[in-house]
Parts: C-alpha cells; sequence; structure tokens
C-alpha cells in the first residue's frame, strides 16, 4: 500500500514538471519571410484562407460561416480573438477596428503574388 502511494506521489511531481515546461509555448508564431502558413493551427490556417480568398476586409461575423463554424456570439468571439492574435504576430492587418485583410508585408513576400 505505501509503496503504491509513493509511485502516485513520485508520477504527480513528474507531471507537474512537466505542465510547467510548456508554459510559454508560442502556438502561433510572429510572421518572418519564408515562414508558411503550415507552421500554424488548422484553425488559423482556415482563417488566414478566408481573409486571402476575400474581395475585400472581412469581419469575424463573416469568417465564422466559412470556416464551418455556426454563427454563435461564442464562436464569433473565438474568431475574433484568432483575428487579433494574427494581427499581433504580423498575419493579418486591421487597417480599420474588426475589418481584417491580409497583412500587405506577408503578401509583399509571398512568392505567389502578383
Amino acid at each position: 500500500m505505501l509503496d503504491s502511494r509513493l509511485r502516485v506521489s513520485g508520477s504527480r511531481r513528474r507531471m507537474r514538471g512537466a505542465e510547467r515546461q510548456v508554459i510559454g509555448v508560442l502556438t502561433v508564431p510572429n510572421w518572418q519571410p519564408g515562414m508558411a502558413s503550415e507552421v500554424l493551427p488548422r484553425a488559423y490556417r482556415d482563417i488566414l484562407e478566408v481573409v486571402a480568398d476575400a474581395p475585400g476586409p472581412v469581419r469575424a461575423k463573416q469568417i465564422v460561416p466559412r470556416i464551418g463554424l455556426p454563427a454563435e456570439t461564442g464562436k464569433i468571439e473565438g474568431t475574433r480573438s484568432k483575428l487579433k492574435r494574427l494581427v499581433e504576430r504580423g498575419g493579418l492587418d486591421e487597417d480599420i477596428p474588426g475589418m481584417f485583410t491580409p497583412a500587405r508585408r506577408r503578401m509583399a513576400a509571398s512568392p505567389n503574388s502578383r
């Protein structure tokens, strides 16, 4: 009985240490020239694709149904948060509050830009 408690206690210590090691992970890296969108989580890649395909600036409310989510307040707010994060990291521009476009510097460095 005592041995099993010691093993569980030791296991918890290892788990706590592992949890501390994942703090600070940057899932959405700062944009750098030559960086491919494949480094981003799937949800962020979908958002970038929708914004890139749009004929002009788009709002979170317009993006949500295009990435397969229901147009509910929570989904819109979550998407808006992702859009803001992409702006902070250089993947998108937000010249008008709430209106998102592909980042000009990202487009300028893209080998597919015209």
